[in-house]
């Protein structure tokens, strides 16, 4: 990935190019890519709506499954970019120009939106696939998948006992030499920074957020990069600029059905639940809800799923997932899984957000 947003185009194929340029606007800020058609089960007219999601894999897996579905069924189209960010949703609220119509957030991300005011409370009347849902519905947000974090590296490079296998082990350098990758937010960080400091992945929170700068203090010499874009983390190890990073379980997958000899360490991870939100003052907010409900729906979680190896938090697409889906589940109950606590993020996440920022520039 680039720095540059990626931007697909999910419409009917009676929509040229030039029309969704201009429908776009110059304000968007977004680099439009070739457009991904999709013939839509009834139309609704030039109706357009913005889906910020994380790039890569995941977001291919969403658009090929939840996004497919939801432009086919209501004949919205669907502008797909990448880079949810708190700070960016927060100027579009402050300025009264928001751009963005659906965010797929990190569980902190969300919370912390939410409790800035900067999201639309949940339309009930619209989303009404939540009855199932694990965790339920929040006020402006909601939990839709789970997806395990944890170390990732290149079996051909580090195969096994080359390796790290827990963060202690990551964190030490001299047994496991090597360049690492870590992520430019402090939520997961800070909580990798503790267990590779000792703490037990089910004793982490609250945060002891002094002795986890102090652990951050002593890996940073060894962090060739601190990667903003989630598809980053597998194409440095592809590429062979870092030996370990902290990605994702459903990176590694795809990225090894692709040939790519990759590997995910499942022993010890953080399991985080993905959000979908809604920014206050969007001019889109009933299509923007239609979306969300699809994001909720069983049969799209478990397709959704089925790709990436996730976990989805509608209850009734469990039965509907593959068997190598189900091989590829964190065991949530062992006391090598962490849980991200959101509600503990959502009392700290700007106060952290804030003194991450400032320490990575020191």
């Amino acid at each position: 990935m680039s720095k540059q947003q990626k931007t697909t185009i999910h419409t009917s194929p009676n929509t040229t190019r030039r029309r969704m340029l201009q429908g776009l606007g110059a304000g968007a800020g977004l680099i439009v890519a070739a457009p991904y058609v999709i013939v839509p089960g009834r139309a609704q007219g030039n109706q357009k709506i913005v889906f910020v999601s994380w790039g890569g894999s995941t977001q291919e897996a969403q658009e090929k499954t939840i996004i497919k579905a939801f432009v086919e069924e209501t004949g919205i189209q669907v502008i797909t970019a990448s880079g949810p960010d708190v700070s960016k949703v927060k100027a579009q609220v402050m300025t009264g120009n928001v751009e963005w119509d659906v965010i797929n957030f990190t569980g902190p991300q969300a919370v912390g939106a939410e409790r800035e005011n900067l999201l639309e409370p949940i339309d009930t009347t619209i989303v009404d696939n939540a009855k199932d849902l694990v965790f339920g519905l929040r006020k402006s947000t909601t939990a839709w998948y789970v997806y395990p974090g944890g170390i990732g590296y290149d079996t051909k490079r580090h195969p096994d006992g080359k390796h790290p296998r827990t963060w202690t082990q990551f964190w030490d350098v001299k047994a496991f030499p090597g360049r690492r990758g870590l992520r430019t937010r402090p939520d997961e960080t800070l909580e990798t920074a503790l267990m590779g400091d000792g703490v037990a992945p089910k004793q982490l929170y609250p945060l002891d957020v002094n002795r986890a700068f102090k652990a951050l203090d002593r890996i940073k010499p060894h962090v060739a990069k601190w990667i903003p874009e989630t598809p980053q983390t597998i194409t440095l190890l592809q590429n062979n600029e870092i030996d370990f990073v902290y990605t994702y379980s459903g990176r590694i997958e795809a990225a090894k059905k692709q040939g790519l000899s990759l590997g995910f360490v499942y022993d010890e991870v953080l399991c985080t639940p993905s959000y979908m939100a809604v920014p206050k003052g969007t001019k889109n907010k009933p299509a923007a809800m239609k979306l969300v409900n699809y994001f909720l729906r069983a049969d799209l979680q478990a397709a959704f799923c089925n790709i990436t190896g996730y976990t989805p938090l509608n209850a009734k697409g469990v039965p509907l997932l593959s068997a190598e889906a189900k091989a590829q589940q964190a065991d949530l109950t062992s006391p090598k899984t962490a849980i991200t606590d959101v509600d503990w993020w959502a009392d700290n996440y700007v106060e952290m957000s804030k003194r991450f920022k400032e320490w990575m520039l020191t």
